[in-house]
């Protein structure tokens, strides 16, 4: 998002992070850096200050962790950065939500009109109380808000949805539920950009909340081959359903004695099955939106990312 802006839009971009080590990347772009934390209402003034636009993508994402530290950044912060930034008045909030808030096993078919669905995960239901503090904020103070509401978010950087699966998949590690047959709905990174972009240039968006994906989920064993293709590793082990949730349970408890994080949770496999589908309906019909790449396409960029960038072997 940051390059895009800096360098496509040709806009002033400030870039606003909690640990400057971790802005290599951002180093090498025409913007500004300033440290700042979701935590610390002080350093969040100077970040937002004279900003026309935040975009406000800090979360923590994780599987399991402290309830009260995903609380406090996913809430508190999200709050803290609302504050701050209705007093700068700043001309467009544009909040990156989640297809999350929708549960862990949401119905079958989602629009921006299906309830919250909070299901005891702690990433699912900080981002649905995350979300509607930023509804509240619009209401009380009238703060322009924009809520984008991404899928699975793959491509070059991605760390759960492209980086991860990758790992696991060269270690061996990688096993499918039910043969991979639940669905997947993802998004290539560029096509949320332009979705977001988009949206904040529409002023009709103004507290309007988007689903948004790349429009055409695929079976997890489809999504995860392109990965395994990638790794030369094409032929990804498949157990029941019946038994990924007893593993799963053996390694929720053995986690429990160990303190490491649970490889695989109950939930997890249940999310690896879920057959649920987001429309992207309102996206199109209100901002116009139309993915430009393709999953093929997404994955062929991806794959070229992953080469360079040492995470696969180049070919011979």
């Amino acid at each position: 998002m940051a390059e895009r802006l800096a360098i496509e839009e040709g806009v002033r971009v400030r870039a606003m992070v909690r640990n400057m080590r971790k802005a290599e990347r951002l180093r090498k772009l025409p913007l500004e850096i300033v440290q700042a934390d979701l935590l610390d209402p002080g350093s969040l003034r100077e970040a937002v200050r004279g900003c026309d636009l935040v975009f406000h993508c800090a979360a923590m994402v994780r599987e399991t962790g402290d309830r009260e530290v995903f609380y406090r950044t996913n809430v508190e912060g999200t709050e803290n950065i609302l504050k701050v930034s209705n007093e700068a008045g700043v001309k467009k909030f544009i909040h990156f939500s989640s297809v999350a808030v929708y549960g862990m096993n949401p119905p079958g078919q989602v629009d921006e009109t299906t309830a919250y669905q909070p299901c005891g995960n702690l990433y699912c239901d900080t981002k649905i109380a995350g979300e509607k503090a930023v509804w509240a904020a619009h209401q009380q103070t009238g703060i322009p808000v924009v809520v984008i509401q991404p899928a699975n978010v793959y491509g070059p950087n991605s760390n759960p949805w492209t980086l991860r699966p990758v790992k696991l998949i060269q270690s061996g590690q990688m096993i499918l539920i039910n043969g991979g047959r639940g669905l997947c709905n993802y998004v290539y990174i560029d096509n949320l950009i332009d979705a977001t972009l988009t949206a904040t240039k529409n002023d009709t968006s103004v507290g309007q909340a988007y689903l948004i994906s790349d429009g055409n989920p695929v079976m997890w064993r489809e999504f995860f081959g392109y990965y395994a293709r990638m790794a030369g590793k094409p032929n990804l082990r498949s157990v029941p359903e019946g038994i990924a949730k007893v593993i799963a349970l053996g390694m929720e408890m053995g986690s429990k004695f160990t303190g490491n994080p649970s490889k695989i949770s109950r939930e997890a496999v249940r999310y690896l099955t879920r057959q649920a589908r987001f429309s992207i309906e309102k996206a199109r019909h209100e901002l116009g939106y139309q993915p430009r790449y393709s999953l093929e396409e997404g994955m062929k960029l991806t794959e070229q990312w992953l080469r360079e960038a040492g995470y696969l072997p180049n070919p011979a």
